[in-house]
């Protein structure tokens, strides 16, 4: 065996042993982040002072919340988490003006299209178009087996 070959068992072993399940358990409390999508407002560290003038650290959260937002310029309504304080900006000034602050690409974000184009297929169809059940079975079984 060579060195290349004994680097490549060395880093294999390592792999299975960081992937053993009993020492790291599955975290399930996973959040998104406290922060607004357009202005980057985060917590604050801040103090509560107590009648004895005892200070106790606390962190001051933004208002954050999940918007619909329209966006006028491609007839979209965009779902984005921004801070109220936000919101009055995107009021004053607009929403791409805001957007274009911020650096943020608001055709990367979830959206709802409201353009005429859509408006009238849903008038012919009468509903959404319907997803795909991508776990569906591919074929009947009950059928093959009769």
């Amino acid at each position: 065996m060579n060195l290349s070959s004994r680097a490549k068992v060395g880093e294999l072993s390592n792999s299975l042993n960081s992937m053993s399940v009993a020492s790291r358990p599955a975290r399930l409390d996973v959040q998104m982040s406290r922060k607004c999508a357009l202005t980057g407002k985060k917590a604050n560290n801040g103090y509560v002072v107590t009648f004895s003038h005892a200070r106790n650290k606390v962190l001051q959260q933004p208002n954050l919340q999940l918007k619909k937002i329209f966006w006028e310029k491609e007839n979209r309504i965009v779902k984005i988490k921004v801070a109220t304080s936000t919101l009055k900006t995107i009021s004053k000034i607009g929403l791409d003006a805001v957007a274009k602050r911020g650096g943020v690409d608001l055709y990367s974000l979830p959206y709802t299209d409201v353009s005429p184009a859509r408006k009238d297929w849903l008038a012919e169809n009468n509903k959404p178009p319907k997803k795909k059940n991508k776990r569906a079975m591919k074929k009947n079984t009950t059928e093959e087996s009769a």
